[in-house]
């Protein structure tokens, strides 16, 4: 595939900013219980059922944090575990955000806008969503459809934004975040005939199909949007055991563009299901306890340099 520069410094370090040597959360206890009789998390999706208690309070998490999340992605998501379950608090999209669907795949990146709000409770920094123009950081929303939502038989489900700025200006969002992982996988693309912008695709059930139908679903959707592959995240990066029972871990993904470097970066936090529903109906997240296989809790991906679809696993 033709190589695709989207940055200017070759040696980009990624992990600017993260201080590898933050403190790990307080580790729980061990389950004792054998992972069938655990509640299983949502599956990809961004709200659990809504409940009575839904309504989001800035005084009830106190003030939120997502001007630092903002501002230095690595760094806070480095000491913090991101839960993107419930990023609608009330149970729908917040008023002035579009989303796609089967038919209408891709949102303009300037309909895709959302303010995003960060409040800590219980260990876990619960990221939502509201109304463009609110009081925080303004992001870019990428959607989720099912695999039970596609366009047409055998094509794999995909939900995306277009036109992201390849370098946003002052004021410009700069962050593009999704909800959690857990079987699906997250693209970065780039239409050849549009060098300044990207496009972004939230993938369902990549795992569920398998790597080999997976990257065909996506071949198939880029040709037919005339796109290239940069560079995604998939189960393969994020899904490994953890803990005593080796339950598969899950993920949180965003995308944030770092602008004293002028370049984007493709990140994944990874994390298991720690207990049950709590306020609102979203369920607790923990760092991955003894992770095996060598995985990372943090995964930066330098989107300088591209993958070719037949590497995507």
């Amino acid at each position: 595939m033709k190589k695709f520069g989207i940055g200017g410094l070759g040696n980009f370090n990624p992990f600017r900013g993260l201080n590898n040597d933050t403190p790990r959360i307080n580790r729980p206890t061990s389950p004792s219980t054998p992972p069938s009789s655990r509640p299983t998390p949502p599956r990809d999706g961004f709200d659990t059922a809504p409940t009575r208690s839904t309504t989001l309070s800035r005084g009830l998490f106190g003030p939120s944090h997502a001007e630092q999340f903002n501002n230095n992605p690595m760094q806070y998501s480095g000491q913090n575990v991101l839960n993107g379950y419930k990023l609608f608090p009330n149970g729908t999209p917040p008023q002035g955000v579009d989303l796609p669907t089967p038919n209408r795949p891709f949102v303009p990146a300037n309909q895709s806008i959302a303010t995003m709000n960060v409040h800590q409770q219980n260990g876990n920094a619960n990221l939502s969503l509201s109304s463009p123009g609110g009081h925080g950081p303004q992001v870019h929303y990428l959607h989720y459809l099912s695999g039970g939502q596609a366009a047409g038989p055998n094509q794999g489900s995909f939900a995306g934004i277009s036109g992201v700025p390849l370098h946003p200006g002052p004021g410009q969002p700069s962050m593009v975040t999704t909800g959690p992982l857990n079987g699906c996988a997250v693209h970065a693309l780039h239409n050849p005939n549009n060098p300044n912008s990207l496009s972004f695709v939230h993938q369902a059930d990549f795992e569920h199909h398998g790597a080999a139908t997976g990257r065909q679903h996506l071949n198939n959707f880029m040709n037919q949007h005339n796109l290239q592959l940069v560079q995604s995240i998939t189960p393969h990066d994020y899904s490994h055991p953890s803990g005593p029972h080796g339950l598969p871990t899950g993920a949180t993904a965003f995308a944030h563009y770092d602008r004293p470097t002028q370049q984007w970066q493709l990140v994944g936090q990874l994390n298991e299901y720690k207990s049950g529903a709590g306020a609102g109906g979203r369920p607790e997240l923990q760092r991955p306890q003894d992770l095996a296989g060598g995985g990372q809790w943090m995964r930066p991906i330098d989107l300088n340099n591209p993958l070719n679809i037949n590497d995507l696993q």
